[in-house]
C-alpha cells in the first residue's frame, strides 16, 4: 500500500501528527508512507522511523500566487505519479482539500467541512470524520479518521528524531556559549511567534533566577531568531539577577529537541518547543492563555498546565480585545509558576 499524509500547518502541528505514522506502520507493515507538509516544517518529521519521504511544499515568505505556482505544480505531479492508494488530510484547509483531490487515491479520507465552508472539499475526500473539538486533544481528534479505517490505535506518543551530527551540532554551539549538557539543567522558552501568547517579560526572569538560586540547575534560554522573539529574551536576561545561558536563535529545530530531551525541565508557553517536550518525554510546566490547553496542551504524562478558569477563555483572540496582551496569561502568578516547577522538579530528580 502506498500511503499520504498531508499536513500543512505549523511546526507544532505536524509533530502532533506523529502518532498517526506510528499506528498506520504497525496496520500496514509493508506500506511507504509519504508526508508533505509545509516549506520550513519538515525537520519535525525528517528521519522518522515511519516515513519513507517528507516533501514540502514550497511556500514563499508573502504569499504569492505566481511565485508558488510552478514548483506547487512539480510538487503535485510528483504526488501523483507516486500512484497513493491512499491519503489522509489532517490540515483542515483548502490547499490541504485540493492535494487532497489532486493525489488521485482512490481512498481519501479528511475532516467534515463546516458549514459554510466550500461546496467542492466535499469533491476532496471520499470519507470524512468529525471536525476536532476544543474539549478534546487534537492528537485523538486526528487518531479519530484512522477509525475510519477500522483502526483501532494503541500507540499514541508523538517522536521527534534526531542524528549523531545534530548532536554533535549542539555540543559545538553550547562549548562556542561556555555551556555543557553534563550538568543538570532546565530549557526555558519564554516566547511565540504570537507574542499574545508570552507570559510576562519580568515574571520570566523571577523564575530563571529562582531555578538557578534554588534548584542550583543551569537555565538555557532559547527562542525563535525572529526580532520580536530576541527582542523578548534580551529584555529577560536584562531583568534577571543570575546569569542563564542564552542560546535563543542559534540552534537548528533538531538541536532544540535533543537539548530539550537533556533537560530536567521544560518552561514555556503554547509552542512548538512545548510539543518538542512532550515529544523526548522531558516534563513541561506550560502557560496557556487564549489557547485551548485540553485541545492543545503537552501530550502524554508528567506535564503541568498553568491557565485561569475564566468563563471567557480559550477565545483564541490575539489579546483582549485585540489589545496583543492576554490578562488570562499574563495575570497568572510568579508564584504559581514556581510551585508548579517544584512538584515537576521533585518528582524529576532522576533526570540527568
Amino acid at each position: 500500500m502506498n500511503i499520504l499524509i498531508i499536513k500543512l500547518r505549523h511546526l507544532g502541528d505536524v509533530l502532533i501528527t506523529t502518532p498517526v505514522l506510528s499506528v498506520l506502520r504497525e496496520a500496514y507493515p509493508q506500506a511507504r508512507i509519504t508526508m508533505v507538509v509545509n516549506q520550513g516544517t519538515e525537520d519535525m518529521v525528517r528521519g522518522h522511523p515511519d516515513l519513507a519521504e517528507v516533501l514540502p511544499l514550497p511556500r514563499a515568505k508573502e504569499p504569492n500566487f505566481r511565485k508558488e505556482l510552478p514548483s506547487q505544480l512539480k510538487l503535485i505531479k510528483a504526488i501523483r505519479n507516486q500512484k497513493f492508494d491512499l491519503s489522509l488530510d489532517f490540515t483542515i484547509g483548502d490547499r490541504g482539500a485540493i492535494l487532497s483531490f489532486l493525489s488521485g487515491a482512490p481512498q481519501r479520507l479528511g475532516f467534515t467541512p463546516r458549514r459554510g465552508k466550500q461546496w467542492w472539499w466535499r469533491l476532496a475526500y471520499t470519507r470524512t470524520g468529525p471536525q476536532p473539538e476544543p474539549n478534546k486533544p487534537i492528537v485523538e481528534s486526528h487518531l479519530d479518521m484512522l477509525r475510519l479505517l477500522g483502526l483501532q490505535p494503541n500507540k499514541k506518543e508523538l517522536q521527534f528524531v534526531w542524528s549523531p551530527e545534530d548532536e554533535a551540532g549542539l555540543k559545538t554551539v553550547l562549548s562556542q556559549r561556555g555551556g555543557s549538557d553534563q550538568n543538570p539543567y532546565v530549557v526555558v522558552h519564554p516566547t511565540s511567534r504570537w507574542m499574545f501568547k508570552t507570559w510576562r517579560l519580568d515574571g520570566y526572569a523571577r523564575v530563571i533566577d529562582y531555578l538557578q538560586e534554588a534548584w542550583g540547575v543551569t537555565v538555557m534560554v532559547t527562542g525563535g531568531p525572529e526580532d520580536k522573539e530576541q527582542e523578548a529574551v534580551q529584555a529577560i536576561l536584562a531583568q534577571c539577577r543570575t546569569r542563564p545561558l542564552d542560546l535563543s536563535g542559534l540552534l537548528t529545530l533538531k538541536q532544540l529537541g535533543c537539548l530539550i530531551h537533556g533537560a530536567r525541565l521544560f518552561f514555556g508557553v503554547d509552542s512548538a518547543p512545548m510539543h518538542l517536550a512532550a515529544a523526548v518525554k522531558t516534563p513541561a510546566v506550560a502557560l496557556f492563555g487564549p489557547s485551548g490547553d485540553i485541545m492543545w496542551g503537552p501530550w502524554g504524562k508528567g506535564h503541568r498546565v498553568l491557565k485561569k478558569n475564566w468563563p471567557c477563555r480559550p477565545c483564541g483572540q490575539d489579546g483582549c480585545q485585540g489589545s496583543k496582551v492576554s490578562r488570562c496569561l499574563v495575570e497568572i502568578s510568579d508564584e504559581e509558576v514556581m510551585d508548579a516547577v517544584k512538584v515537576v522538579l521533585d518528582t524529576s530528580v532522576g533526570r540527568v
